[in-house]
């Protein structure tokens, strides 16, 4: 009994070692932040409705390279929808395109009243290499950075 415990601790051992020296998810590219917004599956059997910015706001972190936040308060067509926000890689001109929409379900009626005070938003864009890079949110400008 005792040896078959062994064999069983040592297989399981020798399992976790070798899991542990194979390949490694890769990383997220630096320029790209964590989009708790991104769209998801099934999106496409949804409705899409329109955002409209109340306000909007960069943040610039002072690590090296900065870490760059866009905040923004923003109001949807009802509280049934929910919120997606689609970020660009910086084009020629460093600038980061930055596209917010709605979505919800179709054919299921909605008796919520779109609310009178925005809902608040703030998404982590990552940091960039060296450069002056301008951020747009929904094709107005939001700010720059360096």
């Amino acid at each position: 009994m005792k040896t078959n415990i062994t064999r069983i601790l040592f297989f399981v051992l020798t399992i976790g070692l070798l899991a542990s020296c194979g390949p490694q998810a890769s990383a997220t590219p630096a320029a790209q932040g964590d989009n708790p917004y991104a769209a998801q599956a099934g999106d496409s059997d949804l409705i899409r409705g329109e955002v409209t910015i109340d306000s909007s706001s960069l943040a610039v972190g002072e690590s090296q390279p900065p870490q760059v936040t866009l905040n923004f308060a923003y109001s949807q067509p009802t509280p049934c929808y929910q919120l997606r926000v689609e970020v660009s890689q910086p084009d020629t001109q460093k600038r980061i395109d930055v596209t917010t929409y709605a979505v919800a379900e179709k054919d299921k009626p909605c008796s919520l009243m779109a609310l009178a005070t925005p809902l608040q938003a703030s998404l982590d864009l990552g940091s960039y290499p060296p450069g002056h890079y301008s951020v747009w949110l929904n094709g107005t400008e939001v700010g720059e950075f360096d």
